[in-house]
């Protein structure tokens, strides 16, 4: 599972598993196995990607949620993608958050 954003904010990713535990910078690796690879802030080059990866992943739903920690640029709201893989399975969403915003649902998935 992926977040791609650009310059103007420090997002974050968060991926609650099928087990109600939440994957992100705090808290990683999960008792499920997912990892986060790098939490990225304003001082990483863009485009920032992180990514939260489950080798084997317990089946039910997932949820992905983005939080705008804070804007690398005065007050911008920053527009995001999201990206989950499982197989053949494949998902996308995008959007824009405002400063020091929270959206803990942007996609939700089920994995058999």
């Amino acid at each position: 599972m992926q977040l791609a954003f650009d310059a103007s904010a420090d997002l974050d990713l968060y991926v609650t598993d099928s087990l109600q535990e939440t994957v992100y910078f705090a808290n990683t690796p999960s008792r499920s196995g997912g990892f986060l690879d790098r939490d990225r802030t304003c001082n990483d080059a863009a485009p920032r990607v992180e990514t939260i990866v489950f080798e084997r992943p317990p089946p039910g739903r997932y949820r992905i949620g983005v939080e705008h920690a804070q804007p690398c640029a005065a007050g911008v709201a920053a527009p995001f993608a999201v990206r989950a893989l499982h197989g053949e399975q494949h998902f996308e969403t995008g959007g824009v958050l405002p400063p020091r915003r929270f959206a803990p649902i942007v996609l939700e998935l089920e994995i058999d």
